[in-house]
């Protein structure tokens, strides 16, 4: 009888705590937002993500960077998110025209309280950095023996271990023919880039060509005989540009060209992109692989403890 009591008790007490905390005012409740921003904002053929800016109180501004060829301006259907609670006018999914104004539409949204902001939206022709017929400049590479170690030495030069790093007025990357001269056979190659679409990831795709230059030959990256008497082939290791013709993504955002030979299902390569002031492009590839031996000449030693190689190229 007791534990039937005491059973009893317990579920009065907790039927009266939910009772209090039913009576509880929500602490939000009667709160009215004035949030009206427009949060993402996406058009076919939409490369990168929109750039959106808040301008005062009742401004905005959204940059968004498009492949014009073929785009319908006059017709385009928008997605768009917007603050929780609010509205926006014109609605998301009506078609708007942004042929007037130099490709630019203005939204409105309005917030739960009332209150608004117009928001200018501005189509902006995407210029690829990539695109165009391009020259082989130079090949360099990055070697360092003995990384991090404080008696190694390369490219990097000398390791301080009291700041984990090396001096950068030190870098001076090696040019790779010096050490192979089998190189030289690729330094007149020539490389077209082509955008032709942007994917569902605001990525650019396209098709290129890497072509023999006047010489018509590609390195094969046969070392000649070494002091053993037997030529080692790196082909593997520093054949990165895939000859002929192929597709590739390019994150604009990451500067991480894809490259695939064929098409995507052929050989896949990544390649990190820097552009200079003055427009020209450098691919970086990852070429280091973990076959250091000491009985190596110093040029071998150069090419077996190589980290990056980097493809430098001019426009034509």
């Amino acid at each position: 009888m007791k534990n039937v009591f005491l059973k009893l008790k317990k579920v009065s007490l907790i039927s009266v705590i939910l009772i209090i905390i039913s009576c509880e005012k929500d602490p939000f409740d009667g709160i009215v937002s004035s949030d009206r921003q427009i949060l993402s904002f996406s058009l076919p053929q939409q490369v990168g993500p929109a750039n959106i800016t808040s301008i005062k109180e009742n401004e905005g501004v959204i940059d968004v960077f498009v492949i014009m060829s073929g785009l319908n301006t006059a017709n385009l259907t928008p997605l768009l998110e917007i603050s929780e609670k609010a509205e926006v006018s014109p609605k998301a999914g009506e078609a708007v025209d942004f042929s007037q104004n130099g490709n630019s539409f203005v939204y409105t949204v309005i917030s739960e309280s009332g209150e608004e902001r117009n928001w200018t939206v501005n189509l902006k022709p995407f210029v690829s950095e990539i695109d165009g017929d391009w020259e082989i400049n130079s090949l360099l590479l990055d070697w360092q023996i003995g990384i991090r170690e404080d008696w190694g030495w390369g490219v990097f030069g000398v390791y301080n271990p009291a700041t984990s790093s090396y001096d950068p007025m030190n870098y001076k990357p090696e040019v790779l023919s010096k050490d192979f001269p089998n190189a030289l056979l690729e330094e007149d190659n020539e490389f077209n880039i082509t955008t032709t679409l942007v994917n569902e990831n605001g990525n650019p795709e396209g098709t290129f060509d890497y072509t023999a230059g006047s010489d018509g030959e590609y390195a094969s990256f046969i070392l000649a005989a070494d002091h053993n008497g037997s030529p080692r082939n790196y082909t593997n290791r520093y054949r990165k540009m895939p000859i002929g013709k192929g597709v590739w993504e390019y994150n604009v955002g990451g500067k991480i060209l894809t490259l695939w030979q064929g098409n995507k299902s052929g050989k896949q390569i990544d390649a990190n992109v820097t552009i200079d002031t003055a427009g020209n492009i450098s691919l970086a590839f990852d070429n280091w692989e973990d076959q250091f031996t000491w009985d190596h000449w110093d040029a071998e030693s150069h090419i077996q403890n190589s980290y990056t190689l980097y493809y430098n190229f001019n426009l034509k």
